[in-house]
């Protein structure tokens, strides 16, 4: 096993990269790719240099003999849901509304500026967040990236912090049609660590002047889930500029780093008669390192299912995962929405139809 990426090799990969499709890797906006692409794969690609059966090296004796299952181990996010709005130069639009070659507002340096988006994927999540602010509220999956004084910050940690922020006025100013922020009160009803592992771009280090702009305080952030139907959001790639707002508020998705599926994990097994268990954030963890590598998604679930066979001794075990392919959704075929599931079940869930139907019928919330 390799000590880690090789990053002065990967970044004159990516430079060859963007020479083969006809890019110049020295244009404003590409001159850090490579850099950055190279450190997003070194958190990526993680779990080629750990054990991943190390992650269930905590093991209690605690009698347990029932099913246990973590449902909707997340991958990737950084999304909006479909009825939030989002701040397009030709006025309001939901974000489901949103369409390739749509320019979005965003601020560079303070300023505001037009931003055109080039790519859109959409998933279904359980759980969003909504941030209230003193200009008003915004939905958003837990870890969105917001502009804040400090830098970039994940939504769900926000409580506290000033956001940057533009008027209606400001929008107005720049000559189209002036859009508005989300106001409190709004009903979207629509419905893992490293930060370049999920976000590819650094944390800190943006330039903070403020033209067009201001920084107001986020007052509260608070969870939102739901019991049935999932909500379903939206990603968008961006050029020139990776940024957007939302309801006003400053915020950043990802185009710089590839990313050839995503989704979540449901992952459950049986105790064997000793109630061996582990923690439920190993089984997390154990998805993770076993992502965080080149993968497709059929040997990615019999690798979790085996480990915890291996590791657990457990009288059955259980592995779905639900992910849309990029390489489906943006390219090919160009379905995106379209979701492959695959499973993989060892030991009693294998064995017994009816103890299966169980457990599928947990992972499916019926």
């Amino acid at each position: 096993m390799s000590e880690g990426v090789d990053l002065p090799r990967a970044e004159a990969a990516v430079r060859e990269l963007l020479l083969a499709v006809g890019e110049d890797p020295e244009r404003p906006g590409l001159r850090d790719t490579p850099s950055r692409v190279a450190r997003a794969y070194q958190e990526i690609f993680a779990g080629l240099y750990t054990d991943p059966a190390g992650a269930l090296q905590t093991v209690f004796d605690e009698n347990h003999e029932e099913m246990v299952i973590v449902k909707d181990i997340e991958m990737y996010s950084t999304c909006v849901p479909s009825r939030q709005t989002v701040n397009a130069v030709s006025g309001d639009r939901r974000a489901s509304d949103v369409r390739v070659g749509d320019r979005l507002w965003t601020l560079v340096d303070g300023r505001v500026e037009p931003t055109t988006v080039t790519a859109i994927s959409r998933r279904p999540v359980s759980r969003l967040v909504e941030v209230v602010t003193a200009r008003g509220s915004v939905r958003v999956t837990a870890d969105h990236p917001f502009a804040t004084r400090d830098g970039w910050t994940e939504a769900g940690q926000l409580t506290g912090h000033d956001v940057e922020w533009t008027s209606p006025a400001e929008l107005a100013s720049a000559g189209f049609a002036t859009p508005h922020p989300t106001r409190r009160g709004g009903e979207p009803r629509s419905r893992v660590d490293g930060w370049f592992l999920r976000h590819g771009f650094p944390q800190t280090g943006r330039n903070t002047t403020l033209a067009d702009s201001e920084w107001v305080r986020v007052e509260r952030v608070r969870a939102l889930s739901v019991a049935s139907l999932p909500w379903t959001v939206f990603s968008f790639t961006c050029a020139p500029h990776p940024t957007f707002l939302v309801g006003g508020h400053l915020t950043h998705n990802c185009e710089h780093h590839l990313v050839p599926f995503h989704g979540t994990a449901h992952v459950g097994y049986i105790p064997n008669k000793a109630g061996k268990i582990t923690g439920l954030s190993k089984l997390a963890r154990l998805v993770d390192l076993y992502a965080r590598r080149p993968q497709v998604q059929e040997r990615l679930t019999g690798q979790i299912a085996d480990a915890m066979v291996a590791r657990l001794e457990p009288r059955g075990a259980i592995v779905v995962i639900e992910a849309e392919h990029l390489c489906i959704s943006m390219r090919g075929i160009r379905k995106p929405g379209s979701r492959t599931v695959t499973s993989a079940v060892r030991g009693s869930l294998q064995r017994d139809a009816t103890t299966r139907a169980e457990a599928m019928s947990l992972i499916l919330g019926r």
